[in-house]
């Protein structure tokens, strides 16, 4: 009786219904699931569906989670060492809560899904359709995660009674990839191209999330069909300005279209805010810097004549930051730009304790540089480097309210050239998918020499996904399907020059053939001359985050992956 009575309370917790928990307890016997009794109109279904929508937000103080999960790969990392440096256990805190935030939209999302038949006839067919639709997408979008991340999950499609909570058990990934793809497409069916409001999954992204889920499963064909459906169908386009996909004020307009579903912060509530950029921008501008580039990352992006900077004619090692693919200066801060974040503009530094500061006026001021001595900056607790992606935002960093991007066009295009290749299928198709996305960051175009050369044309897809992707949550992903994982992540964490005076040389792209197919830079021998954080670890069980610990304690059915 007292799991039953906590298994009621905890579902009053995750339910957004009109009437209060007290009700609920009283009214629902507590052997019976919860069915959204309530969802009669389209007024109570939408309110349930817009609980699910905010559910599906997955948070880390008030921070996307997506935002977060290059820091655990080779690219990027976390001032406090967690999930990257690969010693962690069944309890750790974030997959518990990967795990919990997946499961919390999927309760909603079944609540409503087998309440709102009790009130179908009142509510026109079209609009009924919409809104279901909706609700399984965003559940097939949970089960997404689940799968790639933990490989297998229980597969639960309905309000569950207490008896039935307790007794789950994991269900096959390959059974769990086919609901996915079931739901996206009977969604897609339903569902028009274009969202209803902004902040809500439409057919394209429905699709998006199925060919991103077949390129993982390394479905090509699959994955490259359906995002041919979403690049023909949508009428989806680049926004020409690749900062601008960044900042609240670029976000605005959607230029082409490209941001396909995003989390919205509105100025409505004002505790709805983004603290993304309060968790990454420079000290000196008073921002709580946390979360950084790794020097990996800086590296992989070309020089401005699309050649790796290691092959290249233009690539300076005594000035990195110049004649670079222009992506980079929108995704990394390095020393030497000027920055505008938190409503100021400064000269980021890391090498001397004061830097310059724009006045209003458009004078320039000399003040103390806290990124060069403050114990949480880039310099003392980071690699030297920032994160620019969502920090020149141009808004008060403890008020940020720019949306996080889930998905967007560019990923589309560069999911169907990767399928494409994969496929052997090298066709003018593919060569203009890339050029397309090339094209905005002012890159050369694929060059006529490797259109018909399947490793060239893999290496170049993968570098570009990093340019174009960094700090969206794809790497952790990328690096376990193109199985790079165990040599990418057993390293020492590199960043810039100790001292700007001793420029370290270019590093080695070719240790291995695995290394130069996938662009991975390596270090060996600089250590003395670069800043340095921890060494990283790799063991096979890394490639799934474990089933987390307490989940087992509620429910033993539940097994564990290999050697968790």
């Amino acid at each position: 009786m007292k799991k039953k009575i906590l298994y009621a309370a905890a579902l009053c917790l995750t339910m957004f219904v009109s009437q209060g928990c007290q009700d609920y307890l009283e009214q629902v016997p507590l052997d019976a699931p919860a069915t959204g009794q309530f969802f009669n109109n389209e007024t109570e279904m939408n309110a349930a569906l817009n609980a699910i929508y905010k559910s599906a937000y997955w948070n880390t103080g008030n921070t996307a989670y997506q935002s977060i999960m290059d820091g655990w790969t080779d690219i990027a990392l976390l001032r406090a060492v967690e999930l990257g440096e690969g010693n962690f256990d069944v309890f750790n805190a974030h997959s518990a809560a990967i795990w919990r935030l997946a499961y919390t939209t999927i309760q909603r999302s079944n609540t409503m899904l087998d309440g709102m038949a009790k009130g179908k006839d009142q509510v026109p067919a079209a609009t009924y359709n919409r809104l279901e639709a909706e609700a399984r997408v965003l559940r097939a979008w949970s089960y997404f995660y689940l799968t790639f991340m933990f490989g297998e999950a229980p597969l639960i499609t309905k309000p569950l009674t207490p008896d039935e909570f307790y007794t789950q058990k994991r269900t096959p990934k390959a059974e769990l990839i086919k609901f996915i793809y079931d739901e996206l497409d009977a969604a897609a069916n339903v569902l028009a191209w274009a969202p209803t409001q902004r902040g809500r999954v439409s057919k394209a992204v429905a699709l998006g999330i199925k060919s991103r889920a077949a390129l993982y499963n390394k479905e090509y064909a699959l994955a490259a069909s359906t995002a041919k459906q979403v690049i023909d169908g949508a009428g989806l386009d680049l926004n020409p300005n690749f900062g601008d996909l960044f900042t609240r004020v670029g976000q605005a307009p959607n230029a082409g279209k490209e941001i396909m579903w995003e989390i919205l912060y509105s100025d409505a509530d004002p505790n709805n805010t983004n603290w993304l950029p309060l968790g990454s921008i420079s000290r000196a501008a008073g921002g709580q810097s946390g979360r950084f580039p790794q020097q990996r990352l800086v590296d992989m992006f070309e020089a401005k004549d699309g050649k790796r900077i290691d092959e290249s004619a233009v690539y300076d090692p005594q000035n990195p930051r110049l004649n670079r693919d222009l992506r980079l200066k929108y995704t990394v801060a390095m020393p030497g730009d000027t920055i505008s974040m938190n409503l100021a503009t400064v000269v980021y530094d890391i090498y001397k304790p004061t830097t310059s500061f724009r006045n209003a006026d458009g004078t320039w001021t000399t003040r103390a540089n806290a990124d060069y001595d403050n114990a949480f900056g880039p310099a003392k607790s980071g690699v030297g480097l920032l994160w620019a992606k969502y920090t020149q935002t141009n808004e008060n960093a403890f008020q940020a309210r720019v949306n996080f991007i889930l998905m967007r066009y560019a990923e589309i295009l560069l999911t169907y050239a990767e399928a494409k290749i994969e496929l052997g299928e090298l066709d003018a198709s593919v060569i203009n998918a890339i050029n397309k996305v090339r094209r905005r960051a002012k890159q050369p175009e694929v060059p006529a020499a490797i259109q018909n050369d399947q490793n060239e044309l893999r290496e170049l897809i993968r570098r570009e996904r990093v340019a174009e992707l960094a700090k969206e949550g794809f790497r952790w992903f990328d690096i376990r399907r193109w199985e790079i994982a165990d040599i990418v992540m057993p390293q020492q964490v590199m960043g810039i020059a100790k001292n700007p005076a001793t420029m370290p040389p270019v590093p080695n792209f070719k240790k291995t053939a695995k290394h130069d197919l996938n662009s991975i830079p390596t270090y060996e021998g600089q250590e003395s001359l670069r800043m340095v954080r921890e060494n990283r670890f790799w063991y096979p069980k890394l490639m799934l985050l474990p089933v987390p610990q307490a989940e087992r304690d509620i429910n033993p059915g539940l097994t564990q992956n290999p050697d968790w």
